[in-house]
């Protein structure tokens, strides 16, 4: 894929790379997902924790570039933190990737599979 204008820079970047992407293998992971049936937006999202810390983040994205943008960049954010200073600010994470605000709802549902994943780490611990 080549860019295309419509998106910035950095969104495109992380959409290209998609880094942490995919789902993981082994038993162990936090998972939480979320989904809009009208945009056929969907993500899952897997945490490790160790010691009450969030070792590793990966995802699964079927969206817009802007939504996988805000998957990786809170995956990239994420890791390493403990899980009580882990937090998603949906209007700076918008601001951060330059996105329109007509994205938010897609940025919303980033956020409730983090938020669900991490309510199942929170019960393990």
């Amino acid at each position: 894929m080549t860019p295309s204008g419509d998106y910035p820079a950095r969104v495109w970047a992380l959409f290209e790379a998609a880094p942490s992407a995919g789902r993981p293998e082994g038993d162990g992971w936090c998972v939480g997902e979320a989904r809009d049936a009208l945009s056929g937006t969907w993500v899952r999202v897997y945490l490790r924790i160790g010691d009450g810390r969030i070792d590793e983040v990966r995802y699964e994205v079927r969206g817009c570039p802007y939504t996988v943008a805000a998957a990786a960049l809170t995956a990239l954010t994420w890791t390493g933190k403990t899980l009580p200073s882990a937090s998603f600010q949906p209007r700076a994470l918008l601001a951060e990737l330059e996105a329109p605000v007509t994205k938010l709802g897609r940025i919303l549902i980033v956020e409730t599979a983090y938020r669900r994943a991490l309510q199942t780490a929170q019960s393990l611990s």
